[in-house]
């Protein structure tokens, strides 16, 4: 199966009035863990946006792209071209930031398929099979996961390329923050275990490291935990 993961770039990224630079700053962790889910058969290929040129041209069996709210033109767009008419109707996965969930049409023409969940817990689902309306999932864990397919981003392109997430979500309650609505009746925080995360942080070369948590302190037994 050859699957495309796309990162839609946001309208400022490519403007020459804005400076691209903080767009080039991590790699698309999220997509990178999604590909950790699938065979080593499959041909699978990230593609994003605000360092690469895109859409694909070619025909892939399976379209990810991963949208945000600044970024949800783009990304519906992004859709819209891989799955027209003039093309075989690809199935196209819109794995949320908040915007494809929230939505109440669907995201492309041809696949309705809406993630209203994270977009690993239902991905093993709607990777494989016929795409279905709508994914939910109650589960919030980051334990068990396959490794992330690193091997997929091009490092030399990005001024961080050795930035880790090692828990989700937040532990406070803002009342400015989607977080609360987003992941109501589920957990809302959530982190690795510490040996996954001592372990991915073995992995990764160089001498830098960058944390992309929300709150890397919200669980204080994790973080203290004596290495």
């Amino acid at each position: 199966m050859r699957v495309t993961m796309i990162l839609p770039a946001l309208t400022e990224a490519t403007s020459p009035l804005f400076r691209p630079i903080k767009y080039s700053l991590f790699p698309p962790l999220g997509l990178a863990t999604l590909a950790g889910y699938l065979s080593d058969d499959d041909d699978v290929r990230i593609i994003d946006e605000h360092v690469q040129q895109g859409p694909v041209d070619d025909n892939p069996d399976l379209v990810v792209i991963q949208a945000y709210i600044t970024s949800a033109r783009r990304s519906y767009g992004v859709g819209r071209c891989l799955s027209g008419p003039r093309r075989a109707c690809v199935p196209v996965v819109c794995i949320p930031r908040p915007c494809p969930t929230r939505r109440r049409r669907t995201p492309t023409r041809c696949s309705p398929g809406r993630a209203k969940t994270p977009g690993r817990a239902s991905w093993p689902t709607s990777a494989r099979g016929r795409p279905l309306a709508r994914y939910d999932s109650r589960v919030r864990t980051l334990e068990h996961l396959p490794p992330i397919r690193r091997d997929l981003i091009d490092r030399r392109l990005y001024l961080v390329p050795n930035s880790i997430v090692v828990s989700r979500g937040c532990p406070h309650a803002c009342d400015f923050c989607y977080k609360e609505a987003f992941f109501a009746g589920g957990r809302s925080f959530y982190t690795a275990t510490v040996d996954a995360a001592l372990a991915e942080i073995d992995s990764l070369p160089g001498r830098h490291l960058y944390f992309l948590d929300d709150h890397l302190f919200g669980n204080r037994r994790f973080a203290s935990a004596p290495v």
